[in-house]
């Protein structure tokens, strides 16, 4: 502390740097009041809120609808983003945005209000202390920390309400969107709305890109240039080698990490068939390749519908799945090619999705559906970009051309944002170039 006497001789002290607390709430307060990400006020809010608590864990918890999901945190797993979820007045955390006011507890797990998370292992912190973050029509979300030492005090309890304050205006700006929420109908067009849509992490990482939708070929292929059965064959034979090898390509990385992927030696043993190229050689002299290929998708998708057989069926799915590929990596179907570097959006994504990821090459995925564990969540993980599910508000403020960042760390996506958070995803994109030789093993 330094004394600096003025004309009054009254002696000021000036607090500088030194005490370990007051450093890290006059740091926290100064990064909060500089414009930043969402992203980052995700990650460095709870950092530096921990830091001035000394704490082990500190969770940021945002408002969704009804329901709160931690969005932000440190001393958890990263999984636990966008998954740990609550409904308000459920659990401690709840309880705490429920009533607007502060709550601690010295042995947080045994609270009969206590709600616990397998994943979390919270038994390890019982000191616990929420508070929540205010906004102007309520209740924004709620900040909490959580160690193993002693209990938070009064004062604790006071400092933390103060810098919840602090985040507040941080995380308004953000402007949530509920699922459920419509857009207005007076819509903006591509490229001015400018809203954050919650979902849940598939695969971690950020990507910036132009929304597309995932489009499957149409039913009625375009018109083709005349060509030679030969000309057909050749085609034919180049998209079966690129679909080969993108599911070997595969099929050998989910091996080596021990993943369940053996569904895709199917699909290899669905084009080895020779049947498949004796039908489309028959039906392409009148149809085209393009045409004959739609042909074999439409019989498979007939016999999908008509079988009792589960087995039969799926088959014939598949067989329509990569019928569409064919079509597309065949060049004779432009329509449904999407540009590199894009942001796919579907309700789920298939085997399609996966063959023609490795041509096209999206920046992210974003899926309107559910993507539960296994084959599902295991397709997602094969394209290997950043990727966030049951965003289920996307097609509600969102269209084709909107420019989005797709954040798998937080299970959130960014619809048209700000200059400075696009420059910043381009900046961590180009210091950390895909090897897109080994997109199928990350």
């Amino acid at each position: 502390m330094t004394a600096t006497p003025d004309d009054a001789g009254v002696v000021p002290t000036i607090h500088a740097r030194g005490a370990e607390r007051l450093d890290a709430v006059v740091d926290l307060v100064h990064a909060m009041a500089r414009p930043r990400p969402l992203t980052e006020l995700l990650d460095e809010a709870p950092r530096r809120v921990a830091s001035v608590f000394r704490s082990e864990v500190c969770s940021l918890y945002l408002r969704e609808g009804d329901g709160l999901v931690m969005r932000g945190n440190v001393g958890f797993v990263a999984r636990a983003l966008g998954e740990v979820r609550l409904q308000v007045g459920e659990g401690l955390v709840g309880m705490t945005v429920e009533c607007m006011r502060p709550v601690s507890a010295d042995t947080a797990h045994a609270h009969e209000r206590f709600r616990a998370f397998s994943m979390l292992g919270e038994e390890r912190y019982p000191s616990f202390l929420a508070v929540p973050v205010p906004g102007p029509n309520g209740p924004a979300g709620a900040i909490v920390v959580q160690r193993a030492a002693a209990p938070y005090d009064v004062h604790d309890v006071e400092l933390l309400m103060a810098l919840a304050g602090a985040i507040a205006p941080l995380v308004e700006r953000a402007r949530i969107v509920p699922a459920t929420a419509e857009a207005p109908q007076a819509a903006p067009s591509a490229g001015t709305r400018r809203v954050t849509i919650p979902g849940r992490s598939l695969v971690p990482g950020r990507a910036l890109g132009m929304l597309t939708a995932a489009h499957r070929p149409a039913q009625r292929p375009p018109h083709e240039p005349r060509a030679s059965a030969k000309d057909h064959a050749r085609s034919l034979e180049r998209a079966l080698h690129a679909c080969e090898a993108t599911l070997d390509m595969h099929l050998r990385a989910s091996r080596r990490r021990g993943a369940e992927a053996t569904f895709l030696q199917e699909h290899l043993t669905m084009l080895a068939d020779g049947r498949l190229r004796e039908r489309v050689a028959e039906l392409s002299p009148t149809k085209g390749l393009g045409g004959a290929l739609a042909q074999v998708a439409r019989e498979a998708t007939r016999a999908a519908r008509i079988t009792d057989d589960p087995v039969i069926a799926e088959r014939a799915v598949e067989m329509s799945e990569l019928c569409d590929a064919l079509r597309v990596l065949s060049s004779h179907d432009a329509a449904a090619a999407a540009p590199k570097g894009a942001v796919w959006v579907a309700e789920s994504v298939t085997v399609f999705e996966v063959l023609l990821a490795a041509r096209q090459k999206p920046a992210a995925l974003v899926l309107s559906g559910p993507c539960p564990p296994g084959r599902a969540r295991t397709l997602v993980e094969l394209i290997g970009v950043p990727a966030v599910g049951e965003v289920a508000g996307i097609y509600n403020w969102a269209s084709d051309g909107d420019v989005a960042l797709v954040d798998g760390d937080h299970g959130l996506v960014r619809v048209n944002p700000p200059r400075r958070e696009r420059d910043a995803a381009r900046l961590e994109r180009d210091s950390h170039p895909a090897d897109d030789g080994a997109r199928g093993e990350r």
